[in-house]
């Protein structure tokens, strides 16, 4: 067997021979095989390796029986793989990912005695990606392979802590404490993570919860330890109680805005054109990269914007499935919410220094031209560089076509073929032909990749002579010919995995692929094997996000894939079998979200969300009401992301989709749902018509939770109409139909909205009563994304009985939670409200902080009716100070905020209903200025 040797053993163990799997026999020779590796060309002597693999349960012959395994490892790897010697034996030639793991680690530890925390980000991520699972799993269960896991898996919570460190150093302390208590319930005995997490909360704003922290980390180590924490954390324990400012939050270090992923190669050639091109951009507002499939201009604009210094958005418009996704994908790279995303995002860069990289316009070229036209009106420090296939024809566009690669196109095709296969030589000889190669490719980078891609099977005489007869017939068109080629030299069960992988839209997870391939007949491993495959073969591409792998394939590679799928006639049942995945994803995820792990349902469910849509976009095609109805249950996913208006759009086309074949129980629900996203965009008619057709619609079936949420939903819609007394009628039946029907997520919505209703109309003991029903119930699911608000109706009502002390700390424990779960709107409006609190006792310094605090929260959630409100705290503390100037500096502010079109966000109304509307009070501010001027 030729080719590199690489051994994995930091999950199940693999072995490697030239790029593909290798079979090296049962689990005492994987075993063997893995101790031989994991001493990195050291001998073992034969002792070692037999209690290693045999321990207390030795053969007749143990000696005779290693001996057999070492001569059937070199029978399938070479006989020069393992070399023999008096004391033992040596693997010789092979990579190992736990030695790769170790370099990438004092690799880590060395970026951060330089000082380089960027540096120390990428090699640290790199050396955690290489954990697929347990160390050494499956392997051989004795006294020394048990030790080996310890040592191993010591070593990846060592990372761990280097991550956590860098994180910490980049400013990322909120989103760290939710990882630092998943690591600690690992491994609760080691005090770096401790401490990590004392400092995480403590530069969020939580003392209380640092010092807590400190109380615990002291029981755990004294009750199962007997020892008491080390000098280290009791330092920092000193440090936090005197607010040390060594411990403060460190501004440098945090990475430049904005979403442009990690170069997943080196960059190889277009210097010139690197520096051309930026040059340009200086110049110009609106740049369009143009070429055809292949050229590179997706690379080139990406590495362009890395020289940039401003902030930095990548949209790719090859995941829009049609044109009415543009908008979608805009506001999803830029993170911002609303009925109207390219306003909104117009409002969100109108100030910023940024650029904007708009990726395969030539999918949705009129949507990208408005889309670039607009931002760049609207936002004067704004700047586009687009990639399309044709020019986007907006005004100020510069064109500048992108020509295949000139002489550095061997450069790349040596560096991939070296990566292809390690130890390619390149002499005068080698060096013609890849020219030749090049040549046959017409320069395209794309077409040098893929065939580069393939030296791991042919030699290039080989590839030369199999080029030149496939382009001797199609010329213009070299790039296709060589993705055809690639394709057809796939064999059956390749083809399957890549045709499932063309259907999805933003990457695949492995679940997927395995599940959409289970109707071909292959199983888990074997996908898992084929995607292996793929990947090594260029074909498909992997990616890493939050430690789980996704996979997708290049624009080119997917249009073709689609075509013979089409020409075929199975692209309907490919896409059919990706719908139903999706759909039954969706019938999980509608009870996940509704328990203690509906975070991790959250971030799945965004991950997924672009396959979402393409799975209902097949539905409306298909005209299948049944996958359009279970999808549509999904509509609480949208609501608790915070994209109420992408999520109303998503809800009106599944119902138009879920006709009366549907079951009525989803169709309530998905009806429901819609009139709740309406009401939080304050469109009341529509919010009306569909919470009344979801109430007539249930009560023709007998399913108390779809009955209940469509009275809520109606009731919460009709008290923002103003018919108060309907609404509270439909607000009691909803509270008592769920209550009935055992259902706590639903009774929890219906007394967290009518509590907010008592709140508006001045209610205390409804709202009272109604906090403690959404508390109660909860905590019978374990459930924080209700107990936040319920903390804050709990402190509002405590301030209308005036109990100051009781307002408080609701307000505190809301914050916490709020804090804990993410929900930064929660958390900014909880510390205004502190501040005001303070501000009434005539504690203006706390009071202010406490207002920056809020406001810095809030404009970080972008919850910009909770940053306005902020702002009014912060002009009364002004003008309490005498500084009217600023005063009225904030106040205007807020009244020009409150004219500007903007869509309400999702958990809202519980502000509006506590607390005065901004605009209102700025409005009197400025009057009370006036007058005393």
């Amino acid at each position: 067997m030729g080719g590199l040797l690489e051994i994995r053993v930091l999950g199940p163990f693999e072995v490697l021979a030239g790029g593909t799997a290798a079979d090296v026999g049962g689990s005492k020779r994987q075993a063997l095989l893995a101790m031989l590796a994991l001493r990195e060309g050291r001998v073992v002597d034969v002792d070692a390796l037999v209690d290693g693999l045999w321990g207390e349960e030795l053969p007749a012959a143990p000696r005779n029986a290693l001996h057999h395994h070492i001569a059937r490892l070199r029978a399938a790897l070479g006989e020069d793989s393992i070399a023999g010697s008096p004391d033992g034996y040596a693997l010789k030639g092979a990579q190992l990912d736990a030695a790769r793991f170790q370099e990438l680690l004092a690799e880590t530890r060395a970026a951060l005695r330089d000082g380089d925390v960027d540096a120390a980000a990428d090699a640290i991520a790199s050396a955690l990606s290489l954990w697929r699972g347990p160390a050494l799993q499956g392997l051989t269960g004795t006294a020394w392979f048990a030790a080996e896991a310890r040592r191993l898996e010591t070593l990846r919570v060592d990372a761990l802590e280097e991550e956590f460190e860098i994180r910490l150093a980049l400013g990322e302390h909120r989103e760290l404490t939710a990882d630092l208590r998943a690591a600690l319930a690992d491994s609760p005995f080691r005090e770096r993570l401790w401490g990590q997490l004392m400092l995480a909360l403590y530069r969020s704003g939580r003392q209380a919860d640092a010092l807590e922290s400190f109380q615990e980390a002291r029981r755990v180590l004294a009750e199962e330890l007997g020892l008491e924490p080390g000098p280290e954390l009791r330092r920092l324990q000193e440090a936090i109680l005197a607010h040390d400012p060594g411990i403060a939050a460190a501004p440098a270090a945090r990475r430049r805005r904005g979403n442009l992923p990690a170069s997943p190669t080196s960059f190889v050639g277009r210097e010139d054109e690197l520096r051309k091109l930026a040059a340009l951009l200086d110049e110009h507002r609106l740049v369009t990269l143009t070429g055809p499939p292949g050229v590179g201009k997706s690379r080139l604009a990406v590495e362009t914007a890395r020289t940039t210094e401003d902030g930095v958005w990548l949209v790719d418009f090859s995941r829009a499935g049609g044109a009415d996704g543009a908008d979608r994908l805009l506001a999803h790279a830029l993170d911002v919410r609303g009925g109207d995303p390219v306003a909104r995002a117009a409002l969100r860069l109108r100030d910023a220094r940024a650029l904007l990289v708009l990726d395969g316009c030539e999918h949705v070229l009129d949507e990208a031209a408005r889309i670039a036209s607009t931002l760049l009106a609207e936002c004067a420090h704004v700047r586009v560089l687009a990639t399309s296939r044709e020019a986007l024809r907006a005004a100020g566009e510069v064109r500048v076509p992108v020509a295949p690669l000139g002489p550095a196109a061997v450069d790349l095709f040596v560096e991939r073929a070296r990566a292809a296969r390690p130890g390619f030589e390149t002499d005068d000889d080698a060096l013609a032909l890849a020219t030749e190669i090049v040549r046959r490719v017409d320069g395209l980078p794309l077409a040098i990749e893929l065939a580069a891609a393939r030296v791991n099977v042919f030699g290039l005489e080989e590839l030369a002579s199999i080029l030149e007869r496939r382009t001797a017939l199609m010329q213009e068109d070299s790039l296709r010919e060589l993705v055809e080629w690639s394709y057809d030299l796939l064999h059956g069960d390749e083809k399957t995995v890549l045709q499932q992988l063309a259907v999805h839209r933003g990457g695949a997870s492995l679940a997927s692929l395995v599940a959409v391939a289970a109707a071909h007949g292959l199983d888990g491993a074997t996908v898992a094997y084929l995607v292996t495959a793929l990947v090594d073969k260029s074909v498909v591409s992997a990616s890493f996000a939050g430690g789980a792998a996704r996979y997708d394939m290049l624009d080119s590679v997917r249009e073709y894939v689609l075509e013979r799928l089409a020409e075929s006639g199975a692209l309907a049942a490919v896409r059919s079998a990706h719908a139903a995945y999706f759909s039954a994803l969706a019938d999980e995820a509608r009870l996940g979200l509704r328990g203690p792990e509906w975070l991790r349902w959250e971030r799945r469910l965004e991950l997924e969300n672009d396959n979402l849509w393409a799975a209902l976009e097949y539905a409306r095609e298909a005209g299948d009401a049944l996958i359009a109805a279970r999808l549509g249950t999904l509509g609480f996913y949208f609501a608790l992301a915070e994209r109420v208006s992408e999520g109303r759009r998503y809800l009106e086309r599944a119902l138009a989709v879920a006709t009366d074949e549907a079951p009525a129980e989803q169709r309530v629900e998905t009806a429901a749902v819609l009139a709740y996203l309406a009401a939080e965009e304050r469109d009341i008619e529509a919010a009306r018509t569909a919470g009344e057709s979801a109430l007539a619609l249930a009560a023709t079936v007998n399913a108390p939770g779809a009955l209940g949420l469509a009275q809520l939903t109606l009731a919460h819609a009709l008290a923002l109409a103003g018919e108060d007394e309907r609404a509270t009628g439909l607000a009691r039946e909803a509270c008592a139909t769920l209550e009935e029907a055992g259902d706590h997520w639903g009774a929890a919505v219906a007394f967290i909205l009518f509590a907010a209703a008592a709140a508006r109309a001045g209610d205390v003991s409804t709202a009272v009563a109604m906090a403690a029903g959404v508390a109660r119930h909860s905590d019978a699911i374990d459930y924080d994304v209700f107990r936040a608000p319920a903390l804050l109706l709990e402190a509002w009502a405590a301030e209308q009985r005036n109990d100051d002390a009781a307002a408080v700390e609701a307000y505190r424990r809301s914050l916490e939670v709020a804090q804990r779960i993410g929900f930064g709107d929660h958390a900014a409006f909880a510390l205004a409200q502190l501040s005001e609190n303070a501000f009434a006792r005539g504690d203006l310094s706390e009071a202010g902080e406490l207002a920056r605090q809020a406001l810095a929260a809030a404009d970080e959630a972008e919850a910009s009716w909770v940053a306005a409100y902020a702002r009014v705290q912060l002009a009364r503390l002004a003008a309490a100070a005498g500084d009217a100037a600023t005063a009225e500096s904030l106040y205007r502010e807020v009244v020009e905020w409150s004219r500007l079109q903007r869509s309400h966000r999702g958990r809202e109304s519980v502000f509006i209903a506590l607390a005065e509307d901004p605009a209102s009070a700025a409005a009197r501010g400025l009057e009370e200025i006036a007058a005393t001027a």
